[in-house]
């Protein structure tokens, strides 16, 4: 008897279909020369019961979501860059935090829009820094990590 929870498509995820949606009037540009993302560890933490010298667990009450990570490449202007800084600015010591839902969709082997990860008021706490060197032989062209906390994340 065959199980019916097998899958019926055999293709292997690829790590290089993905495409992150941000706010396009504000952040653009950060999607555009995305490189690289994470999608977050997810914690149910368990509880310890014991019951006549015995220890159990149960499942915890929440769910505890990791942090967002993604990398970009910096074009020639540094726009990418600064709106990330910008942003970040902008919730310091502010009263109006700014939030943005981020969709990441995940794309087949065909470059289909296969699932969707909807990041639900994310904003970003943390911008690597950029090193510049004149000893490079090759061009490698300056990337930038940003990490992103949210309040959770939906599977659509």
């Amino acid at each position: 008897m065959a199980n019916s929870t097998l899958t019926s498509n055999f293709n292997y995820l690829t790590p290089t279909g993905f495409r992150l949606t941000i706010d396009t009037s504000k952040y653009a540009n950060i999607e555009y020369f995305l490189t690289g993302f994470s999608i977050p560890d997810v914690n149910l933490g368990d509880v310890p019961v014991t019951y006549r010298g015995v220890t159990g667990y149960v499942p915890g009450d929440k769910i505890e979501y990791g942090i967002m990570s993604c990398r970009f490449i910096i074009d020639e202007d540094m726009k990418n860059y600064i709106e990330v800084f910008n942003w970040m600015q902008s919730n310091i010591a502010s009263t109006n935090v700014v939030t943005s839902d981020m969709i990441l969709t995940i794309l087949t082997s065909h470059n289909n829009p296969n699932k969707q990860f909807k990041f639900i008021n994310a904003f970003p706490t943390s911008l690597s820094g950029v090193e510049f060197s004149t000893q490079n032989t090759d061009i490698e062209y300056v990337q930038a990590n940003v990490s992103f906390r949210y309040d959770r994340f939906t599977i659509l």
